[in-house]
């Protein structure tokens, strides 16, 4: 910007804040429709955030439309922009557009000049020049002028690692908390659960889903949510110990993914569907009697059905 520009840069802010602090301007002198530029803080610092303002003094009753935001020069980026209320005081309106910028680069740059059209009451507009302003942006370096090497780890001080400590505790104990609410409700599932039988005491994968889904049956009228997961978990546990699939691990819709075993070739589509249609029972909003025991009846069927098929014909009794 050149020195006249400056100077009246400078005139023009040095008379806003005389309107500012509520000093009226001579009565005689009519104000001249004036703009400028106001850079805050005057030097800026790469990566740090400024105001660039916009201002145009017009007499009272004037309109000036809003800037549209100029792409931000080489060197900066363009934050935000907005418009605060105009100031309407005695003898003059200030109207005022803020954009934030930041620095991203050291060395010297150029805001594009630019325009502000203002209208008086009576419809007669007029167009006020802004030059070009020079921004400067520093290196934050000259603050640690000795200093030769990066700035390594610095230790806490002993009041933050005491709060540091305190907050690690006080986050253990909700971690031990909510580990021991989430155990009580295992507890109370596997309560209401068949209990484990030993597999090594020469019972059968066929007995052992038999007497699974014997026990969802019974619990078809007061329980359906336990039968639900009854069905499937027996089911699961079948196909895993009859066929070696790793049905315990996996969601029903993996087991739909999943290549059929050769002994199943037949048989897998039913047993995913099955599956799935469990899961919708067992994941429902509303589990409850009787309708949906009565939903859950023809699915205990067909489990019974599948297991019974997978036995050859002299185990079937």
């Amino acid at each position: 910007m050149s020195s006249p520009s400056r100077a009246g840069a400078a005139l023009l802010v040095a008379s806003l804040l005389c309107a500012a602090c509520g000093e009226p301007p001579p009565a005689a002198v009519p104000v001249e429709p004036r703009a400028a530029w106001l850079l805050e803080p005057p030097q800026i610092r790469v990566g740090d955030v400024a105001s660039l303002d916009r201002l145009v003094v017009t007499p009272p009753g004037w309109s000036v439309p809003p800037l549209e935001p100029p792409s931000a020069p080489e060197g900066f980026w363009l934050l935000d922009a907005e418009s605060p209320a105009t100031e309407r005081l005695a003898a003059r309106w200030i109207h005022r557009t803020r954009l934030r910028i930041r620095a991203r680069e050291v060395g010297r740059f150029m805001w594009p000049a630019s325009s502000a059209e203002i209208e008086a009451p009576g419809g007669e507009k007029r167009r006020l020049e802004l030059d070009a302003l020079e921004l400067e942006v520093v290196s934050v370096l000259p603050e640690a002028p000795d200093r030769l090497t990066p700035y390594g780890v610095r230790p806490l001080p002993e009041t933050s690692a005491r709060s540091l400590l305190a907050a690690a505790a006080a986050g253990a104990l909700a971690a031990l908390g909510a580990l021991a609410i989430g155990l009580i409700g295992v507890r109370r599932r596997r309560a209401r659960a068949p209990a484990p039988r030993d597999e090594s005491a020469g019972v059968s994968a066929e007995a052992r889903a038999r007497a699974s889904l014997s026990q969802a049956r019974e619990a078809l009228g007061d329980d359906p949510e336990f039968a639900a997961h009854a069905i499937s978990t027996a089911l699961r546990r079948f196909v895993r110990e009859r066929f070696d699939v790793p049905a315990l691990s996996r969601t029903s819709e993996e087991l739909a993914a999943t290549p059929a075993p050769l002994a199943l070739a037949t048989r897998w589509a039913e047993l995913a569907r099955l599956l799935l249609a469990l899961d919708a029972e067992r994941f429902a909003a509303q589990s409850q009697p009787p309708a949906a025991g009565q939903r859950l009846a023809p699915l205990l069927d067909r489990a019974e059905a599948f297991v019974a098929e997978s036995l050859p014909p002299a185990a079937v009794r």
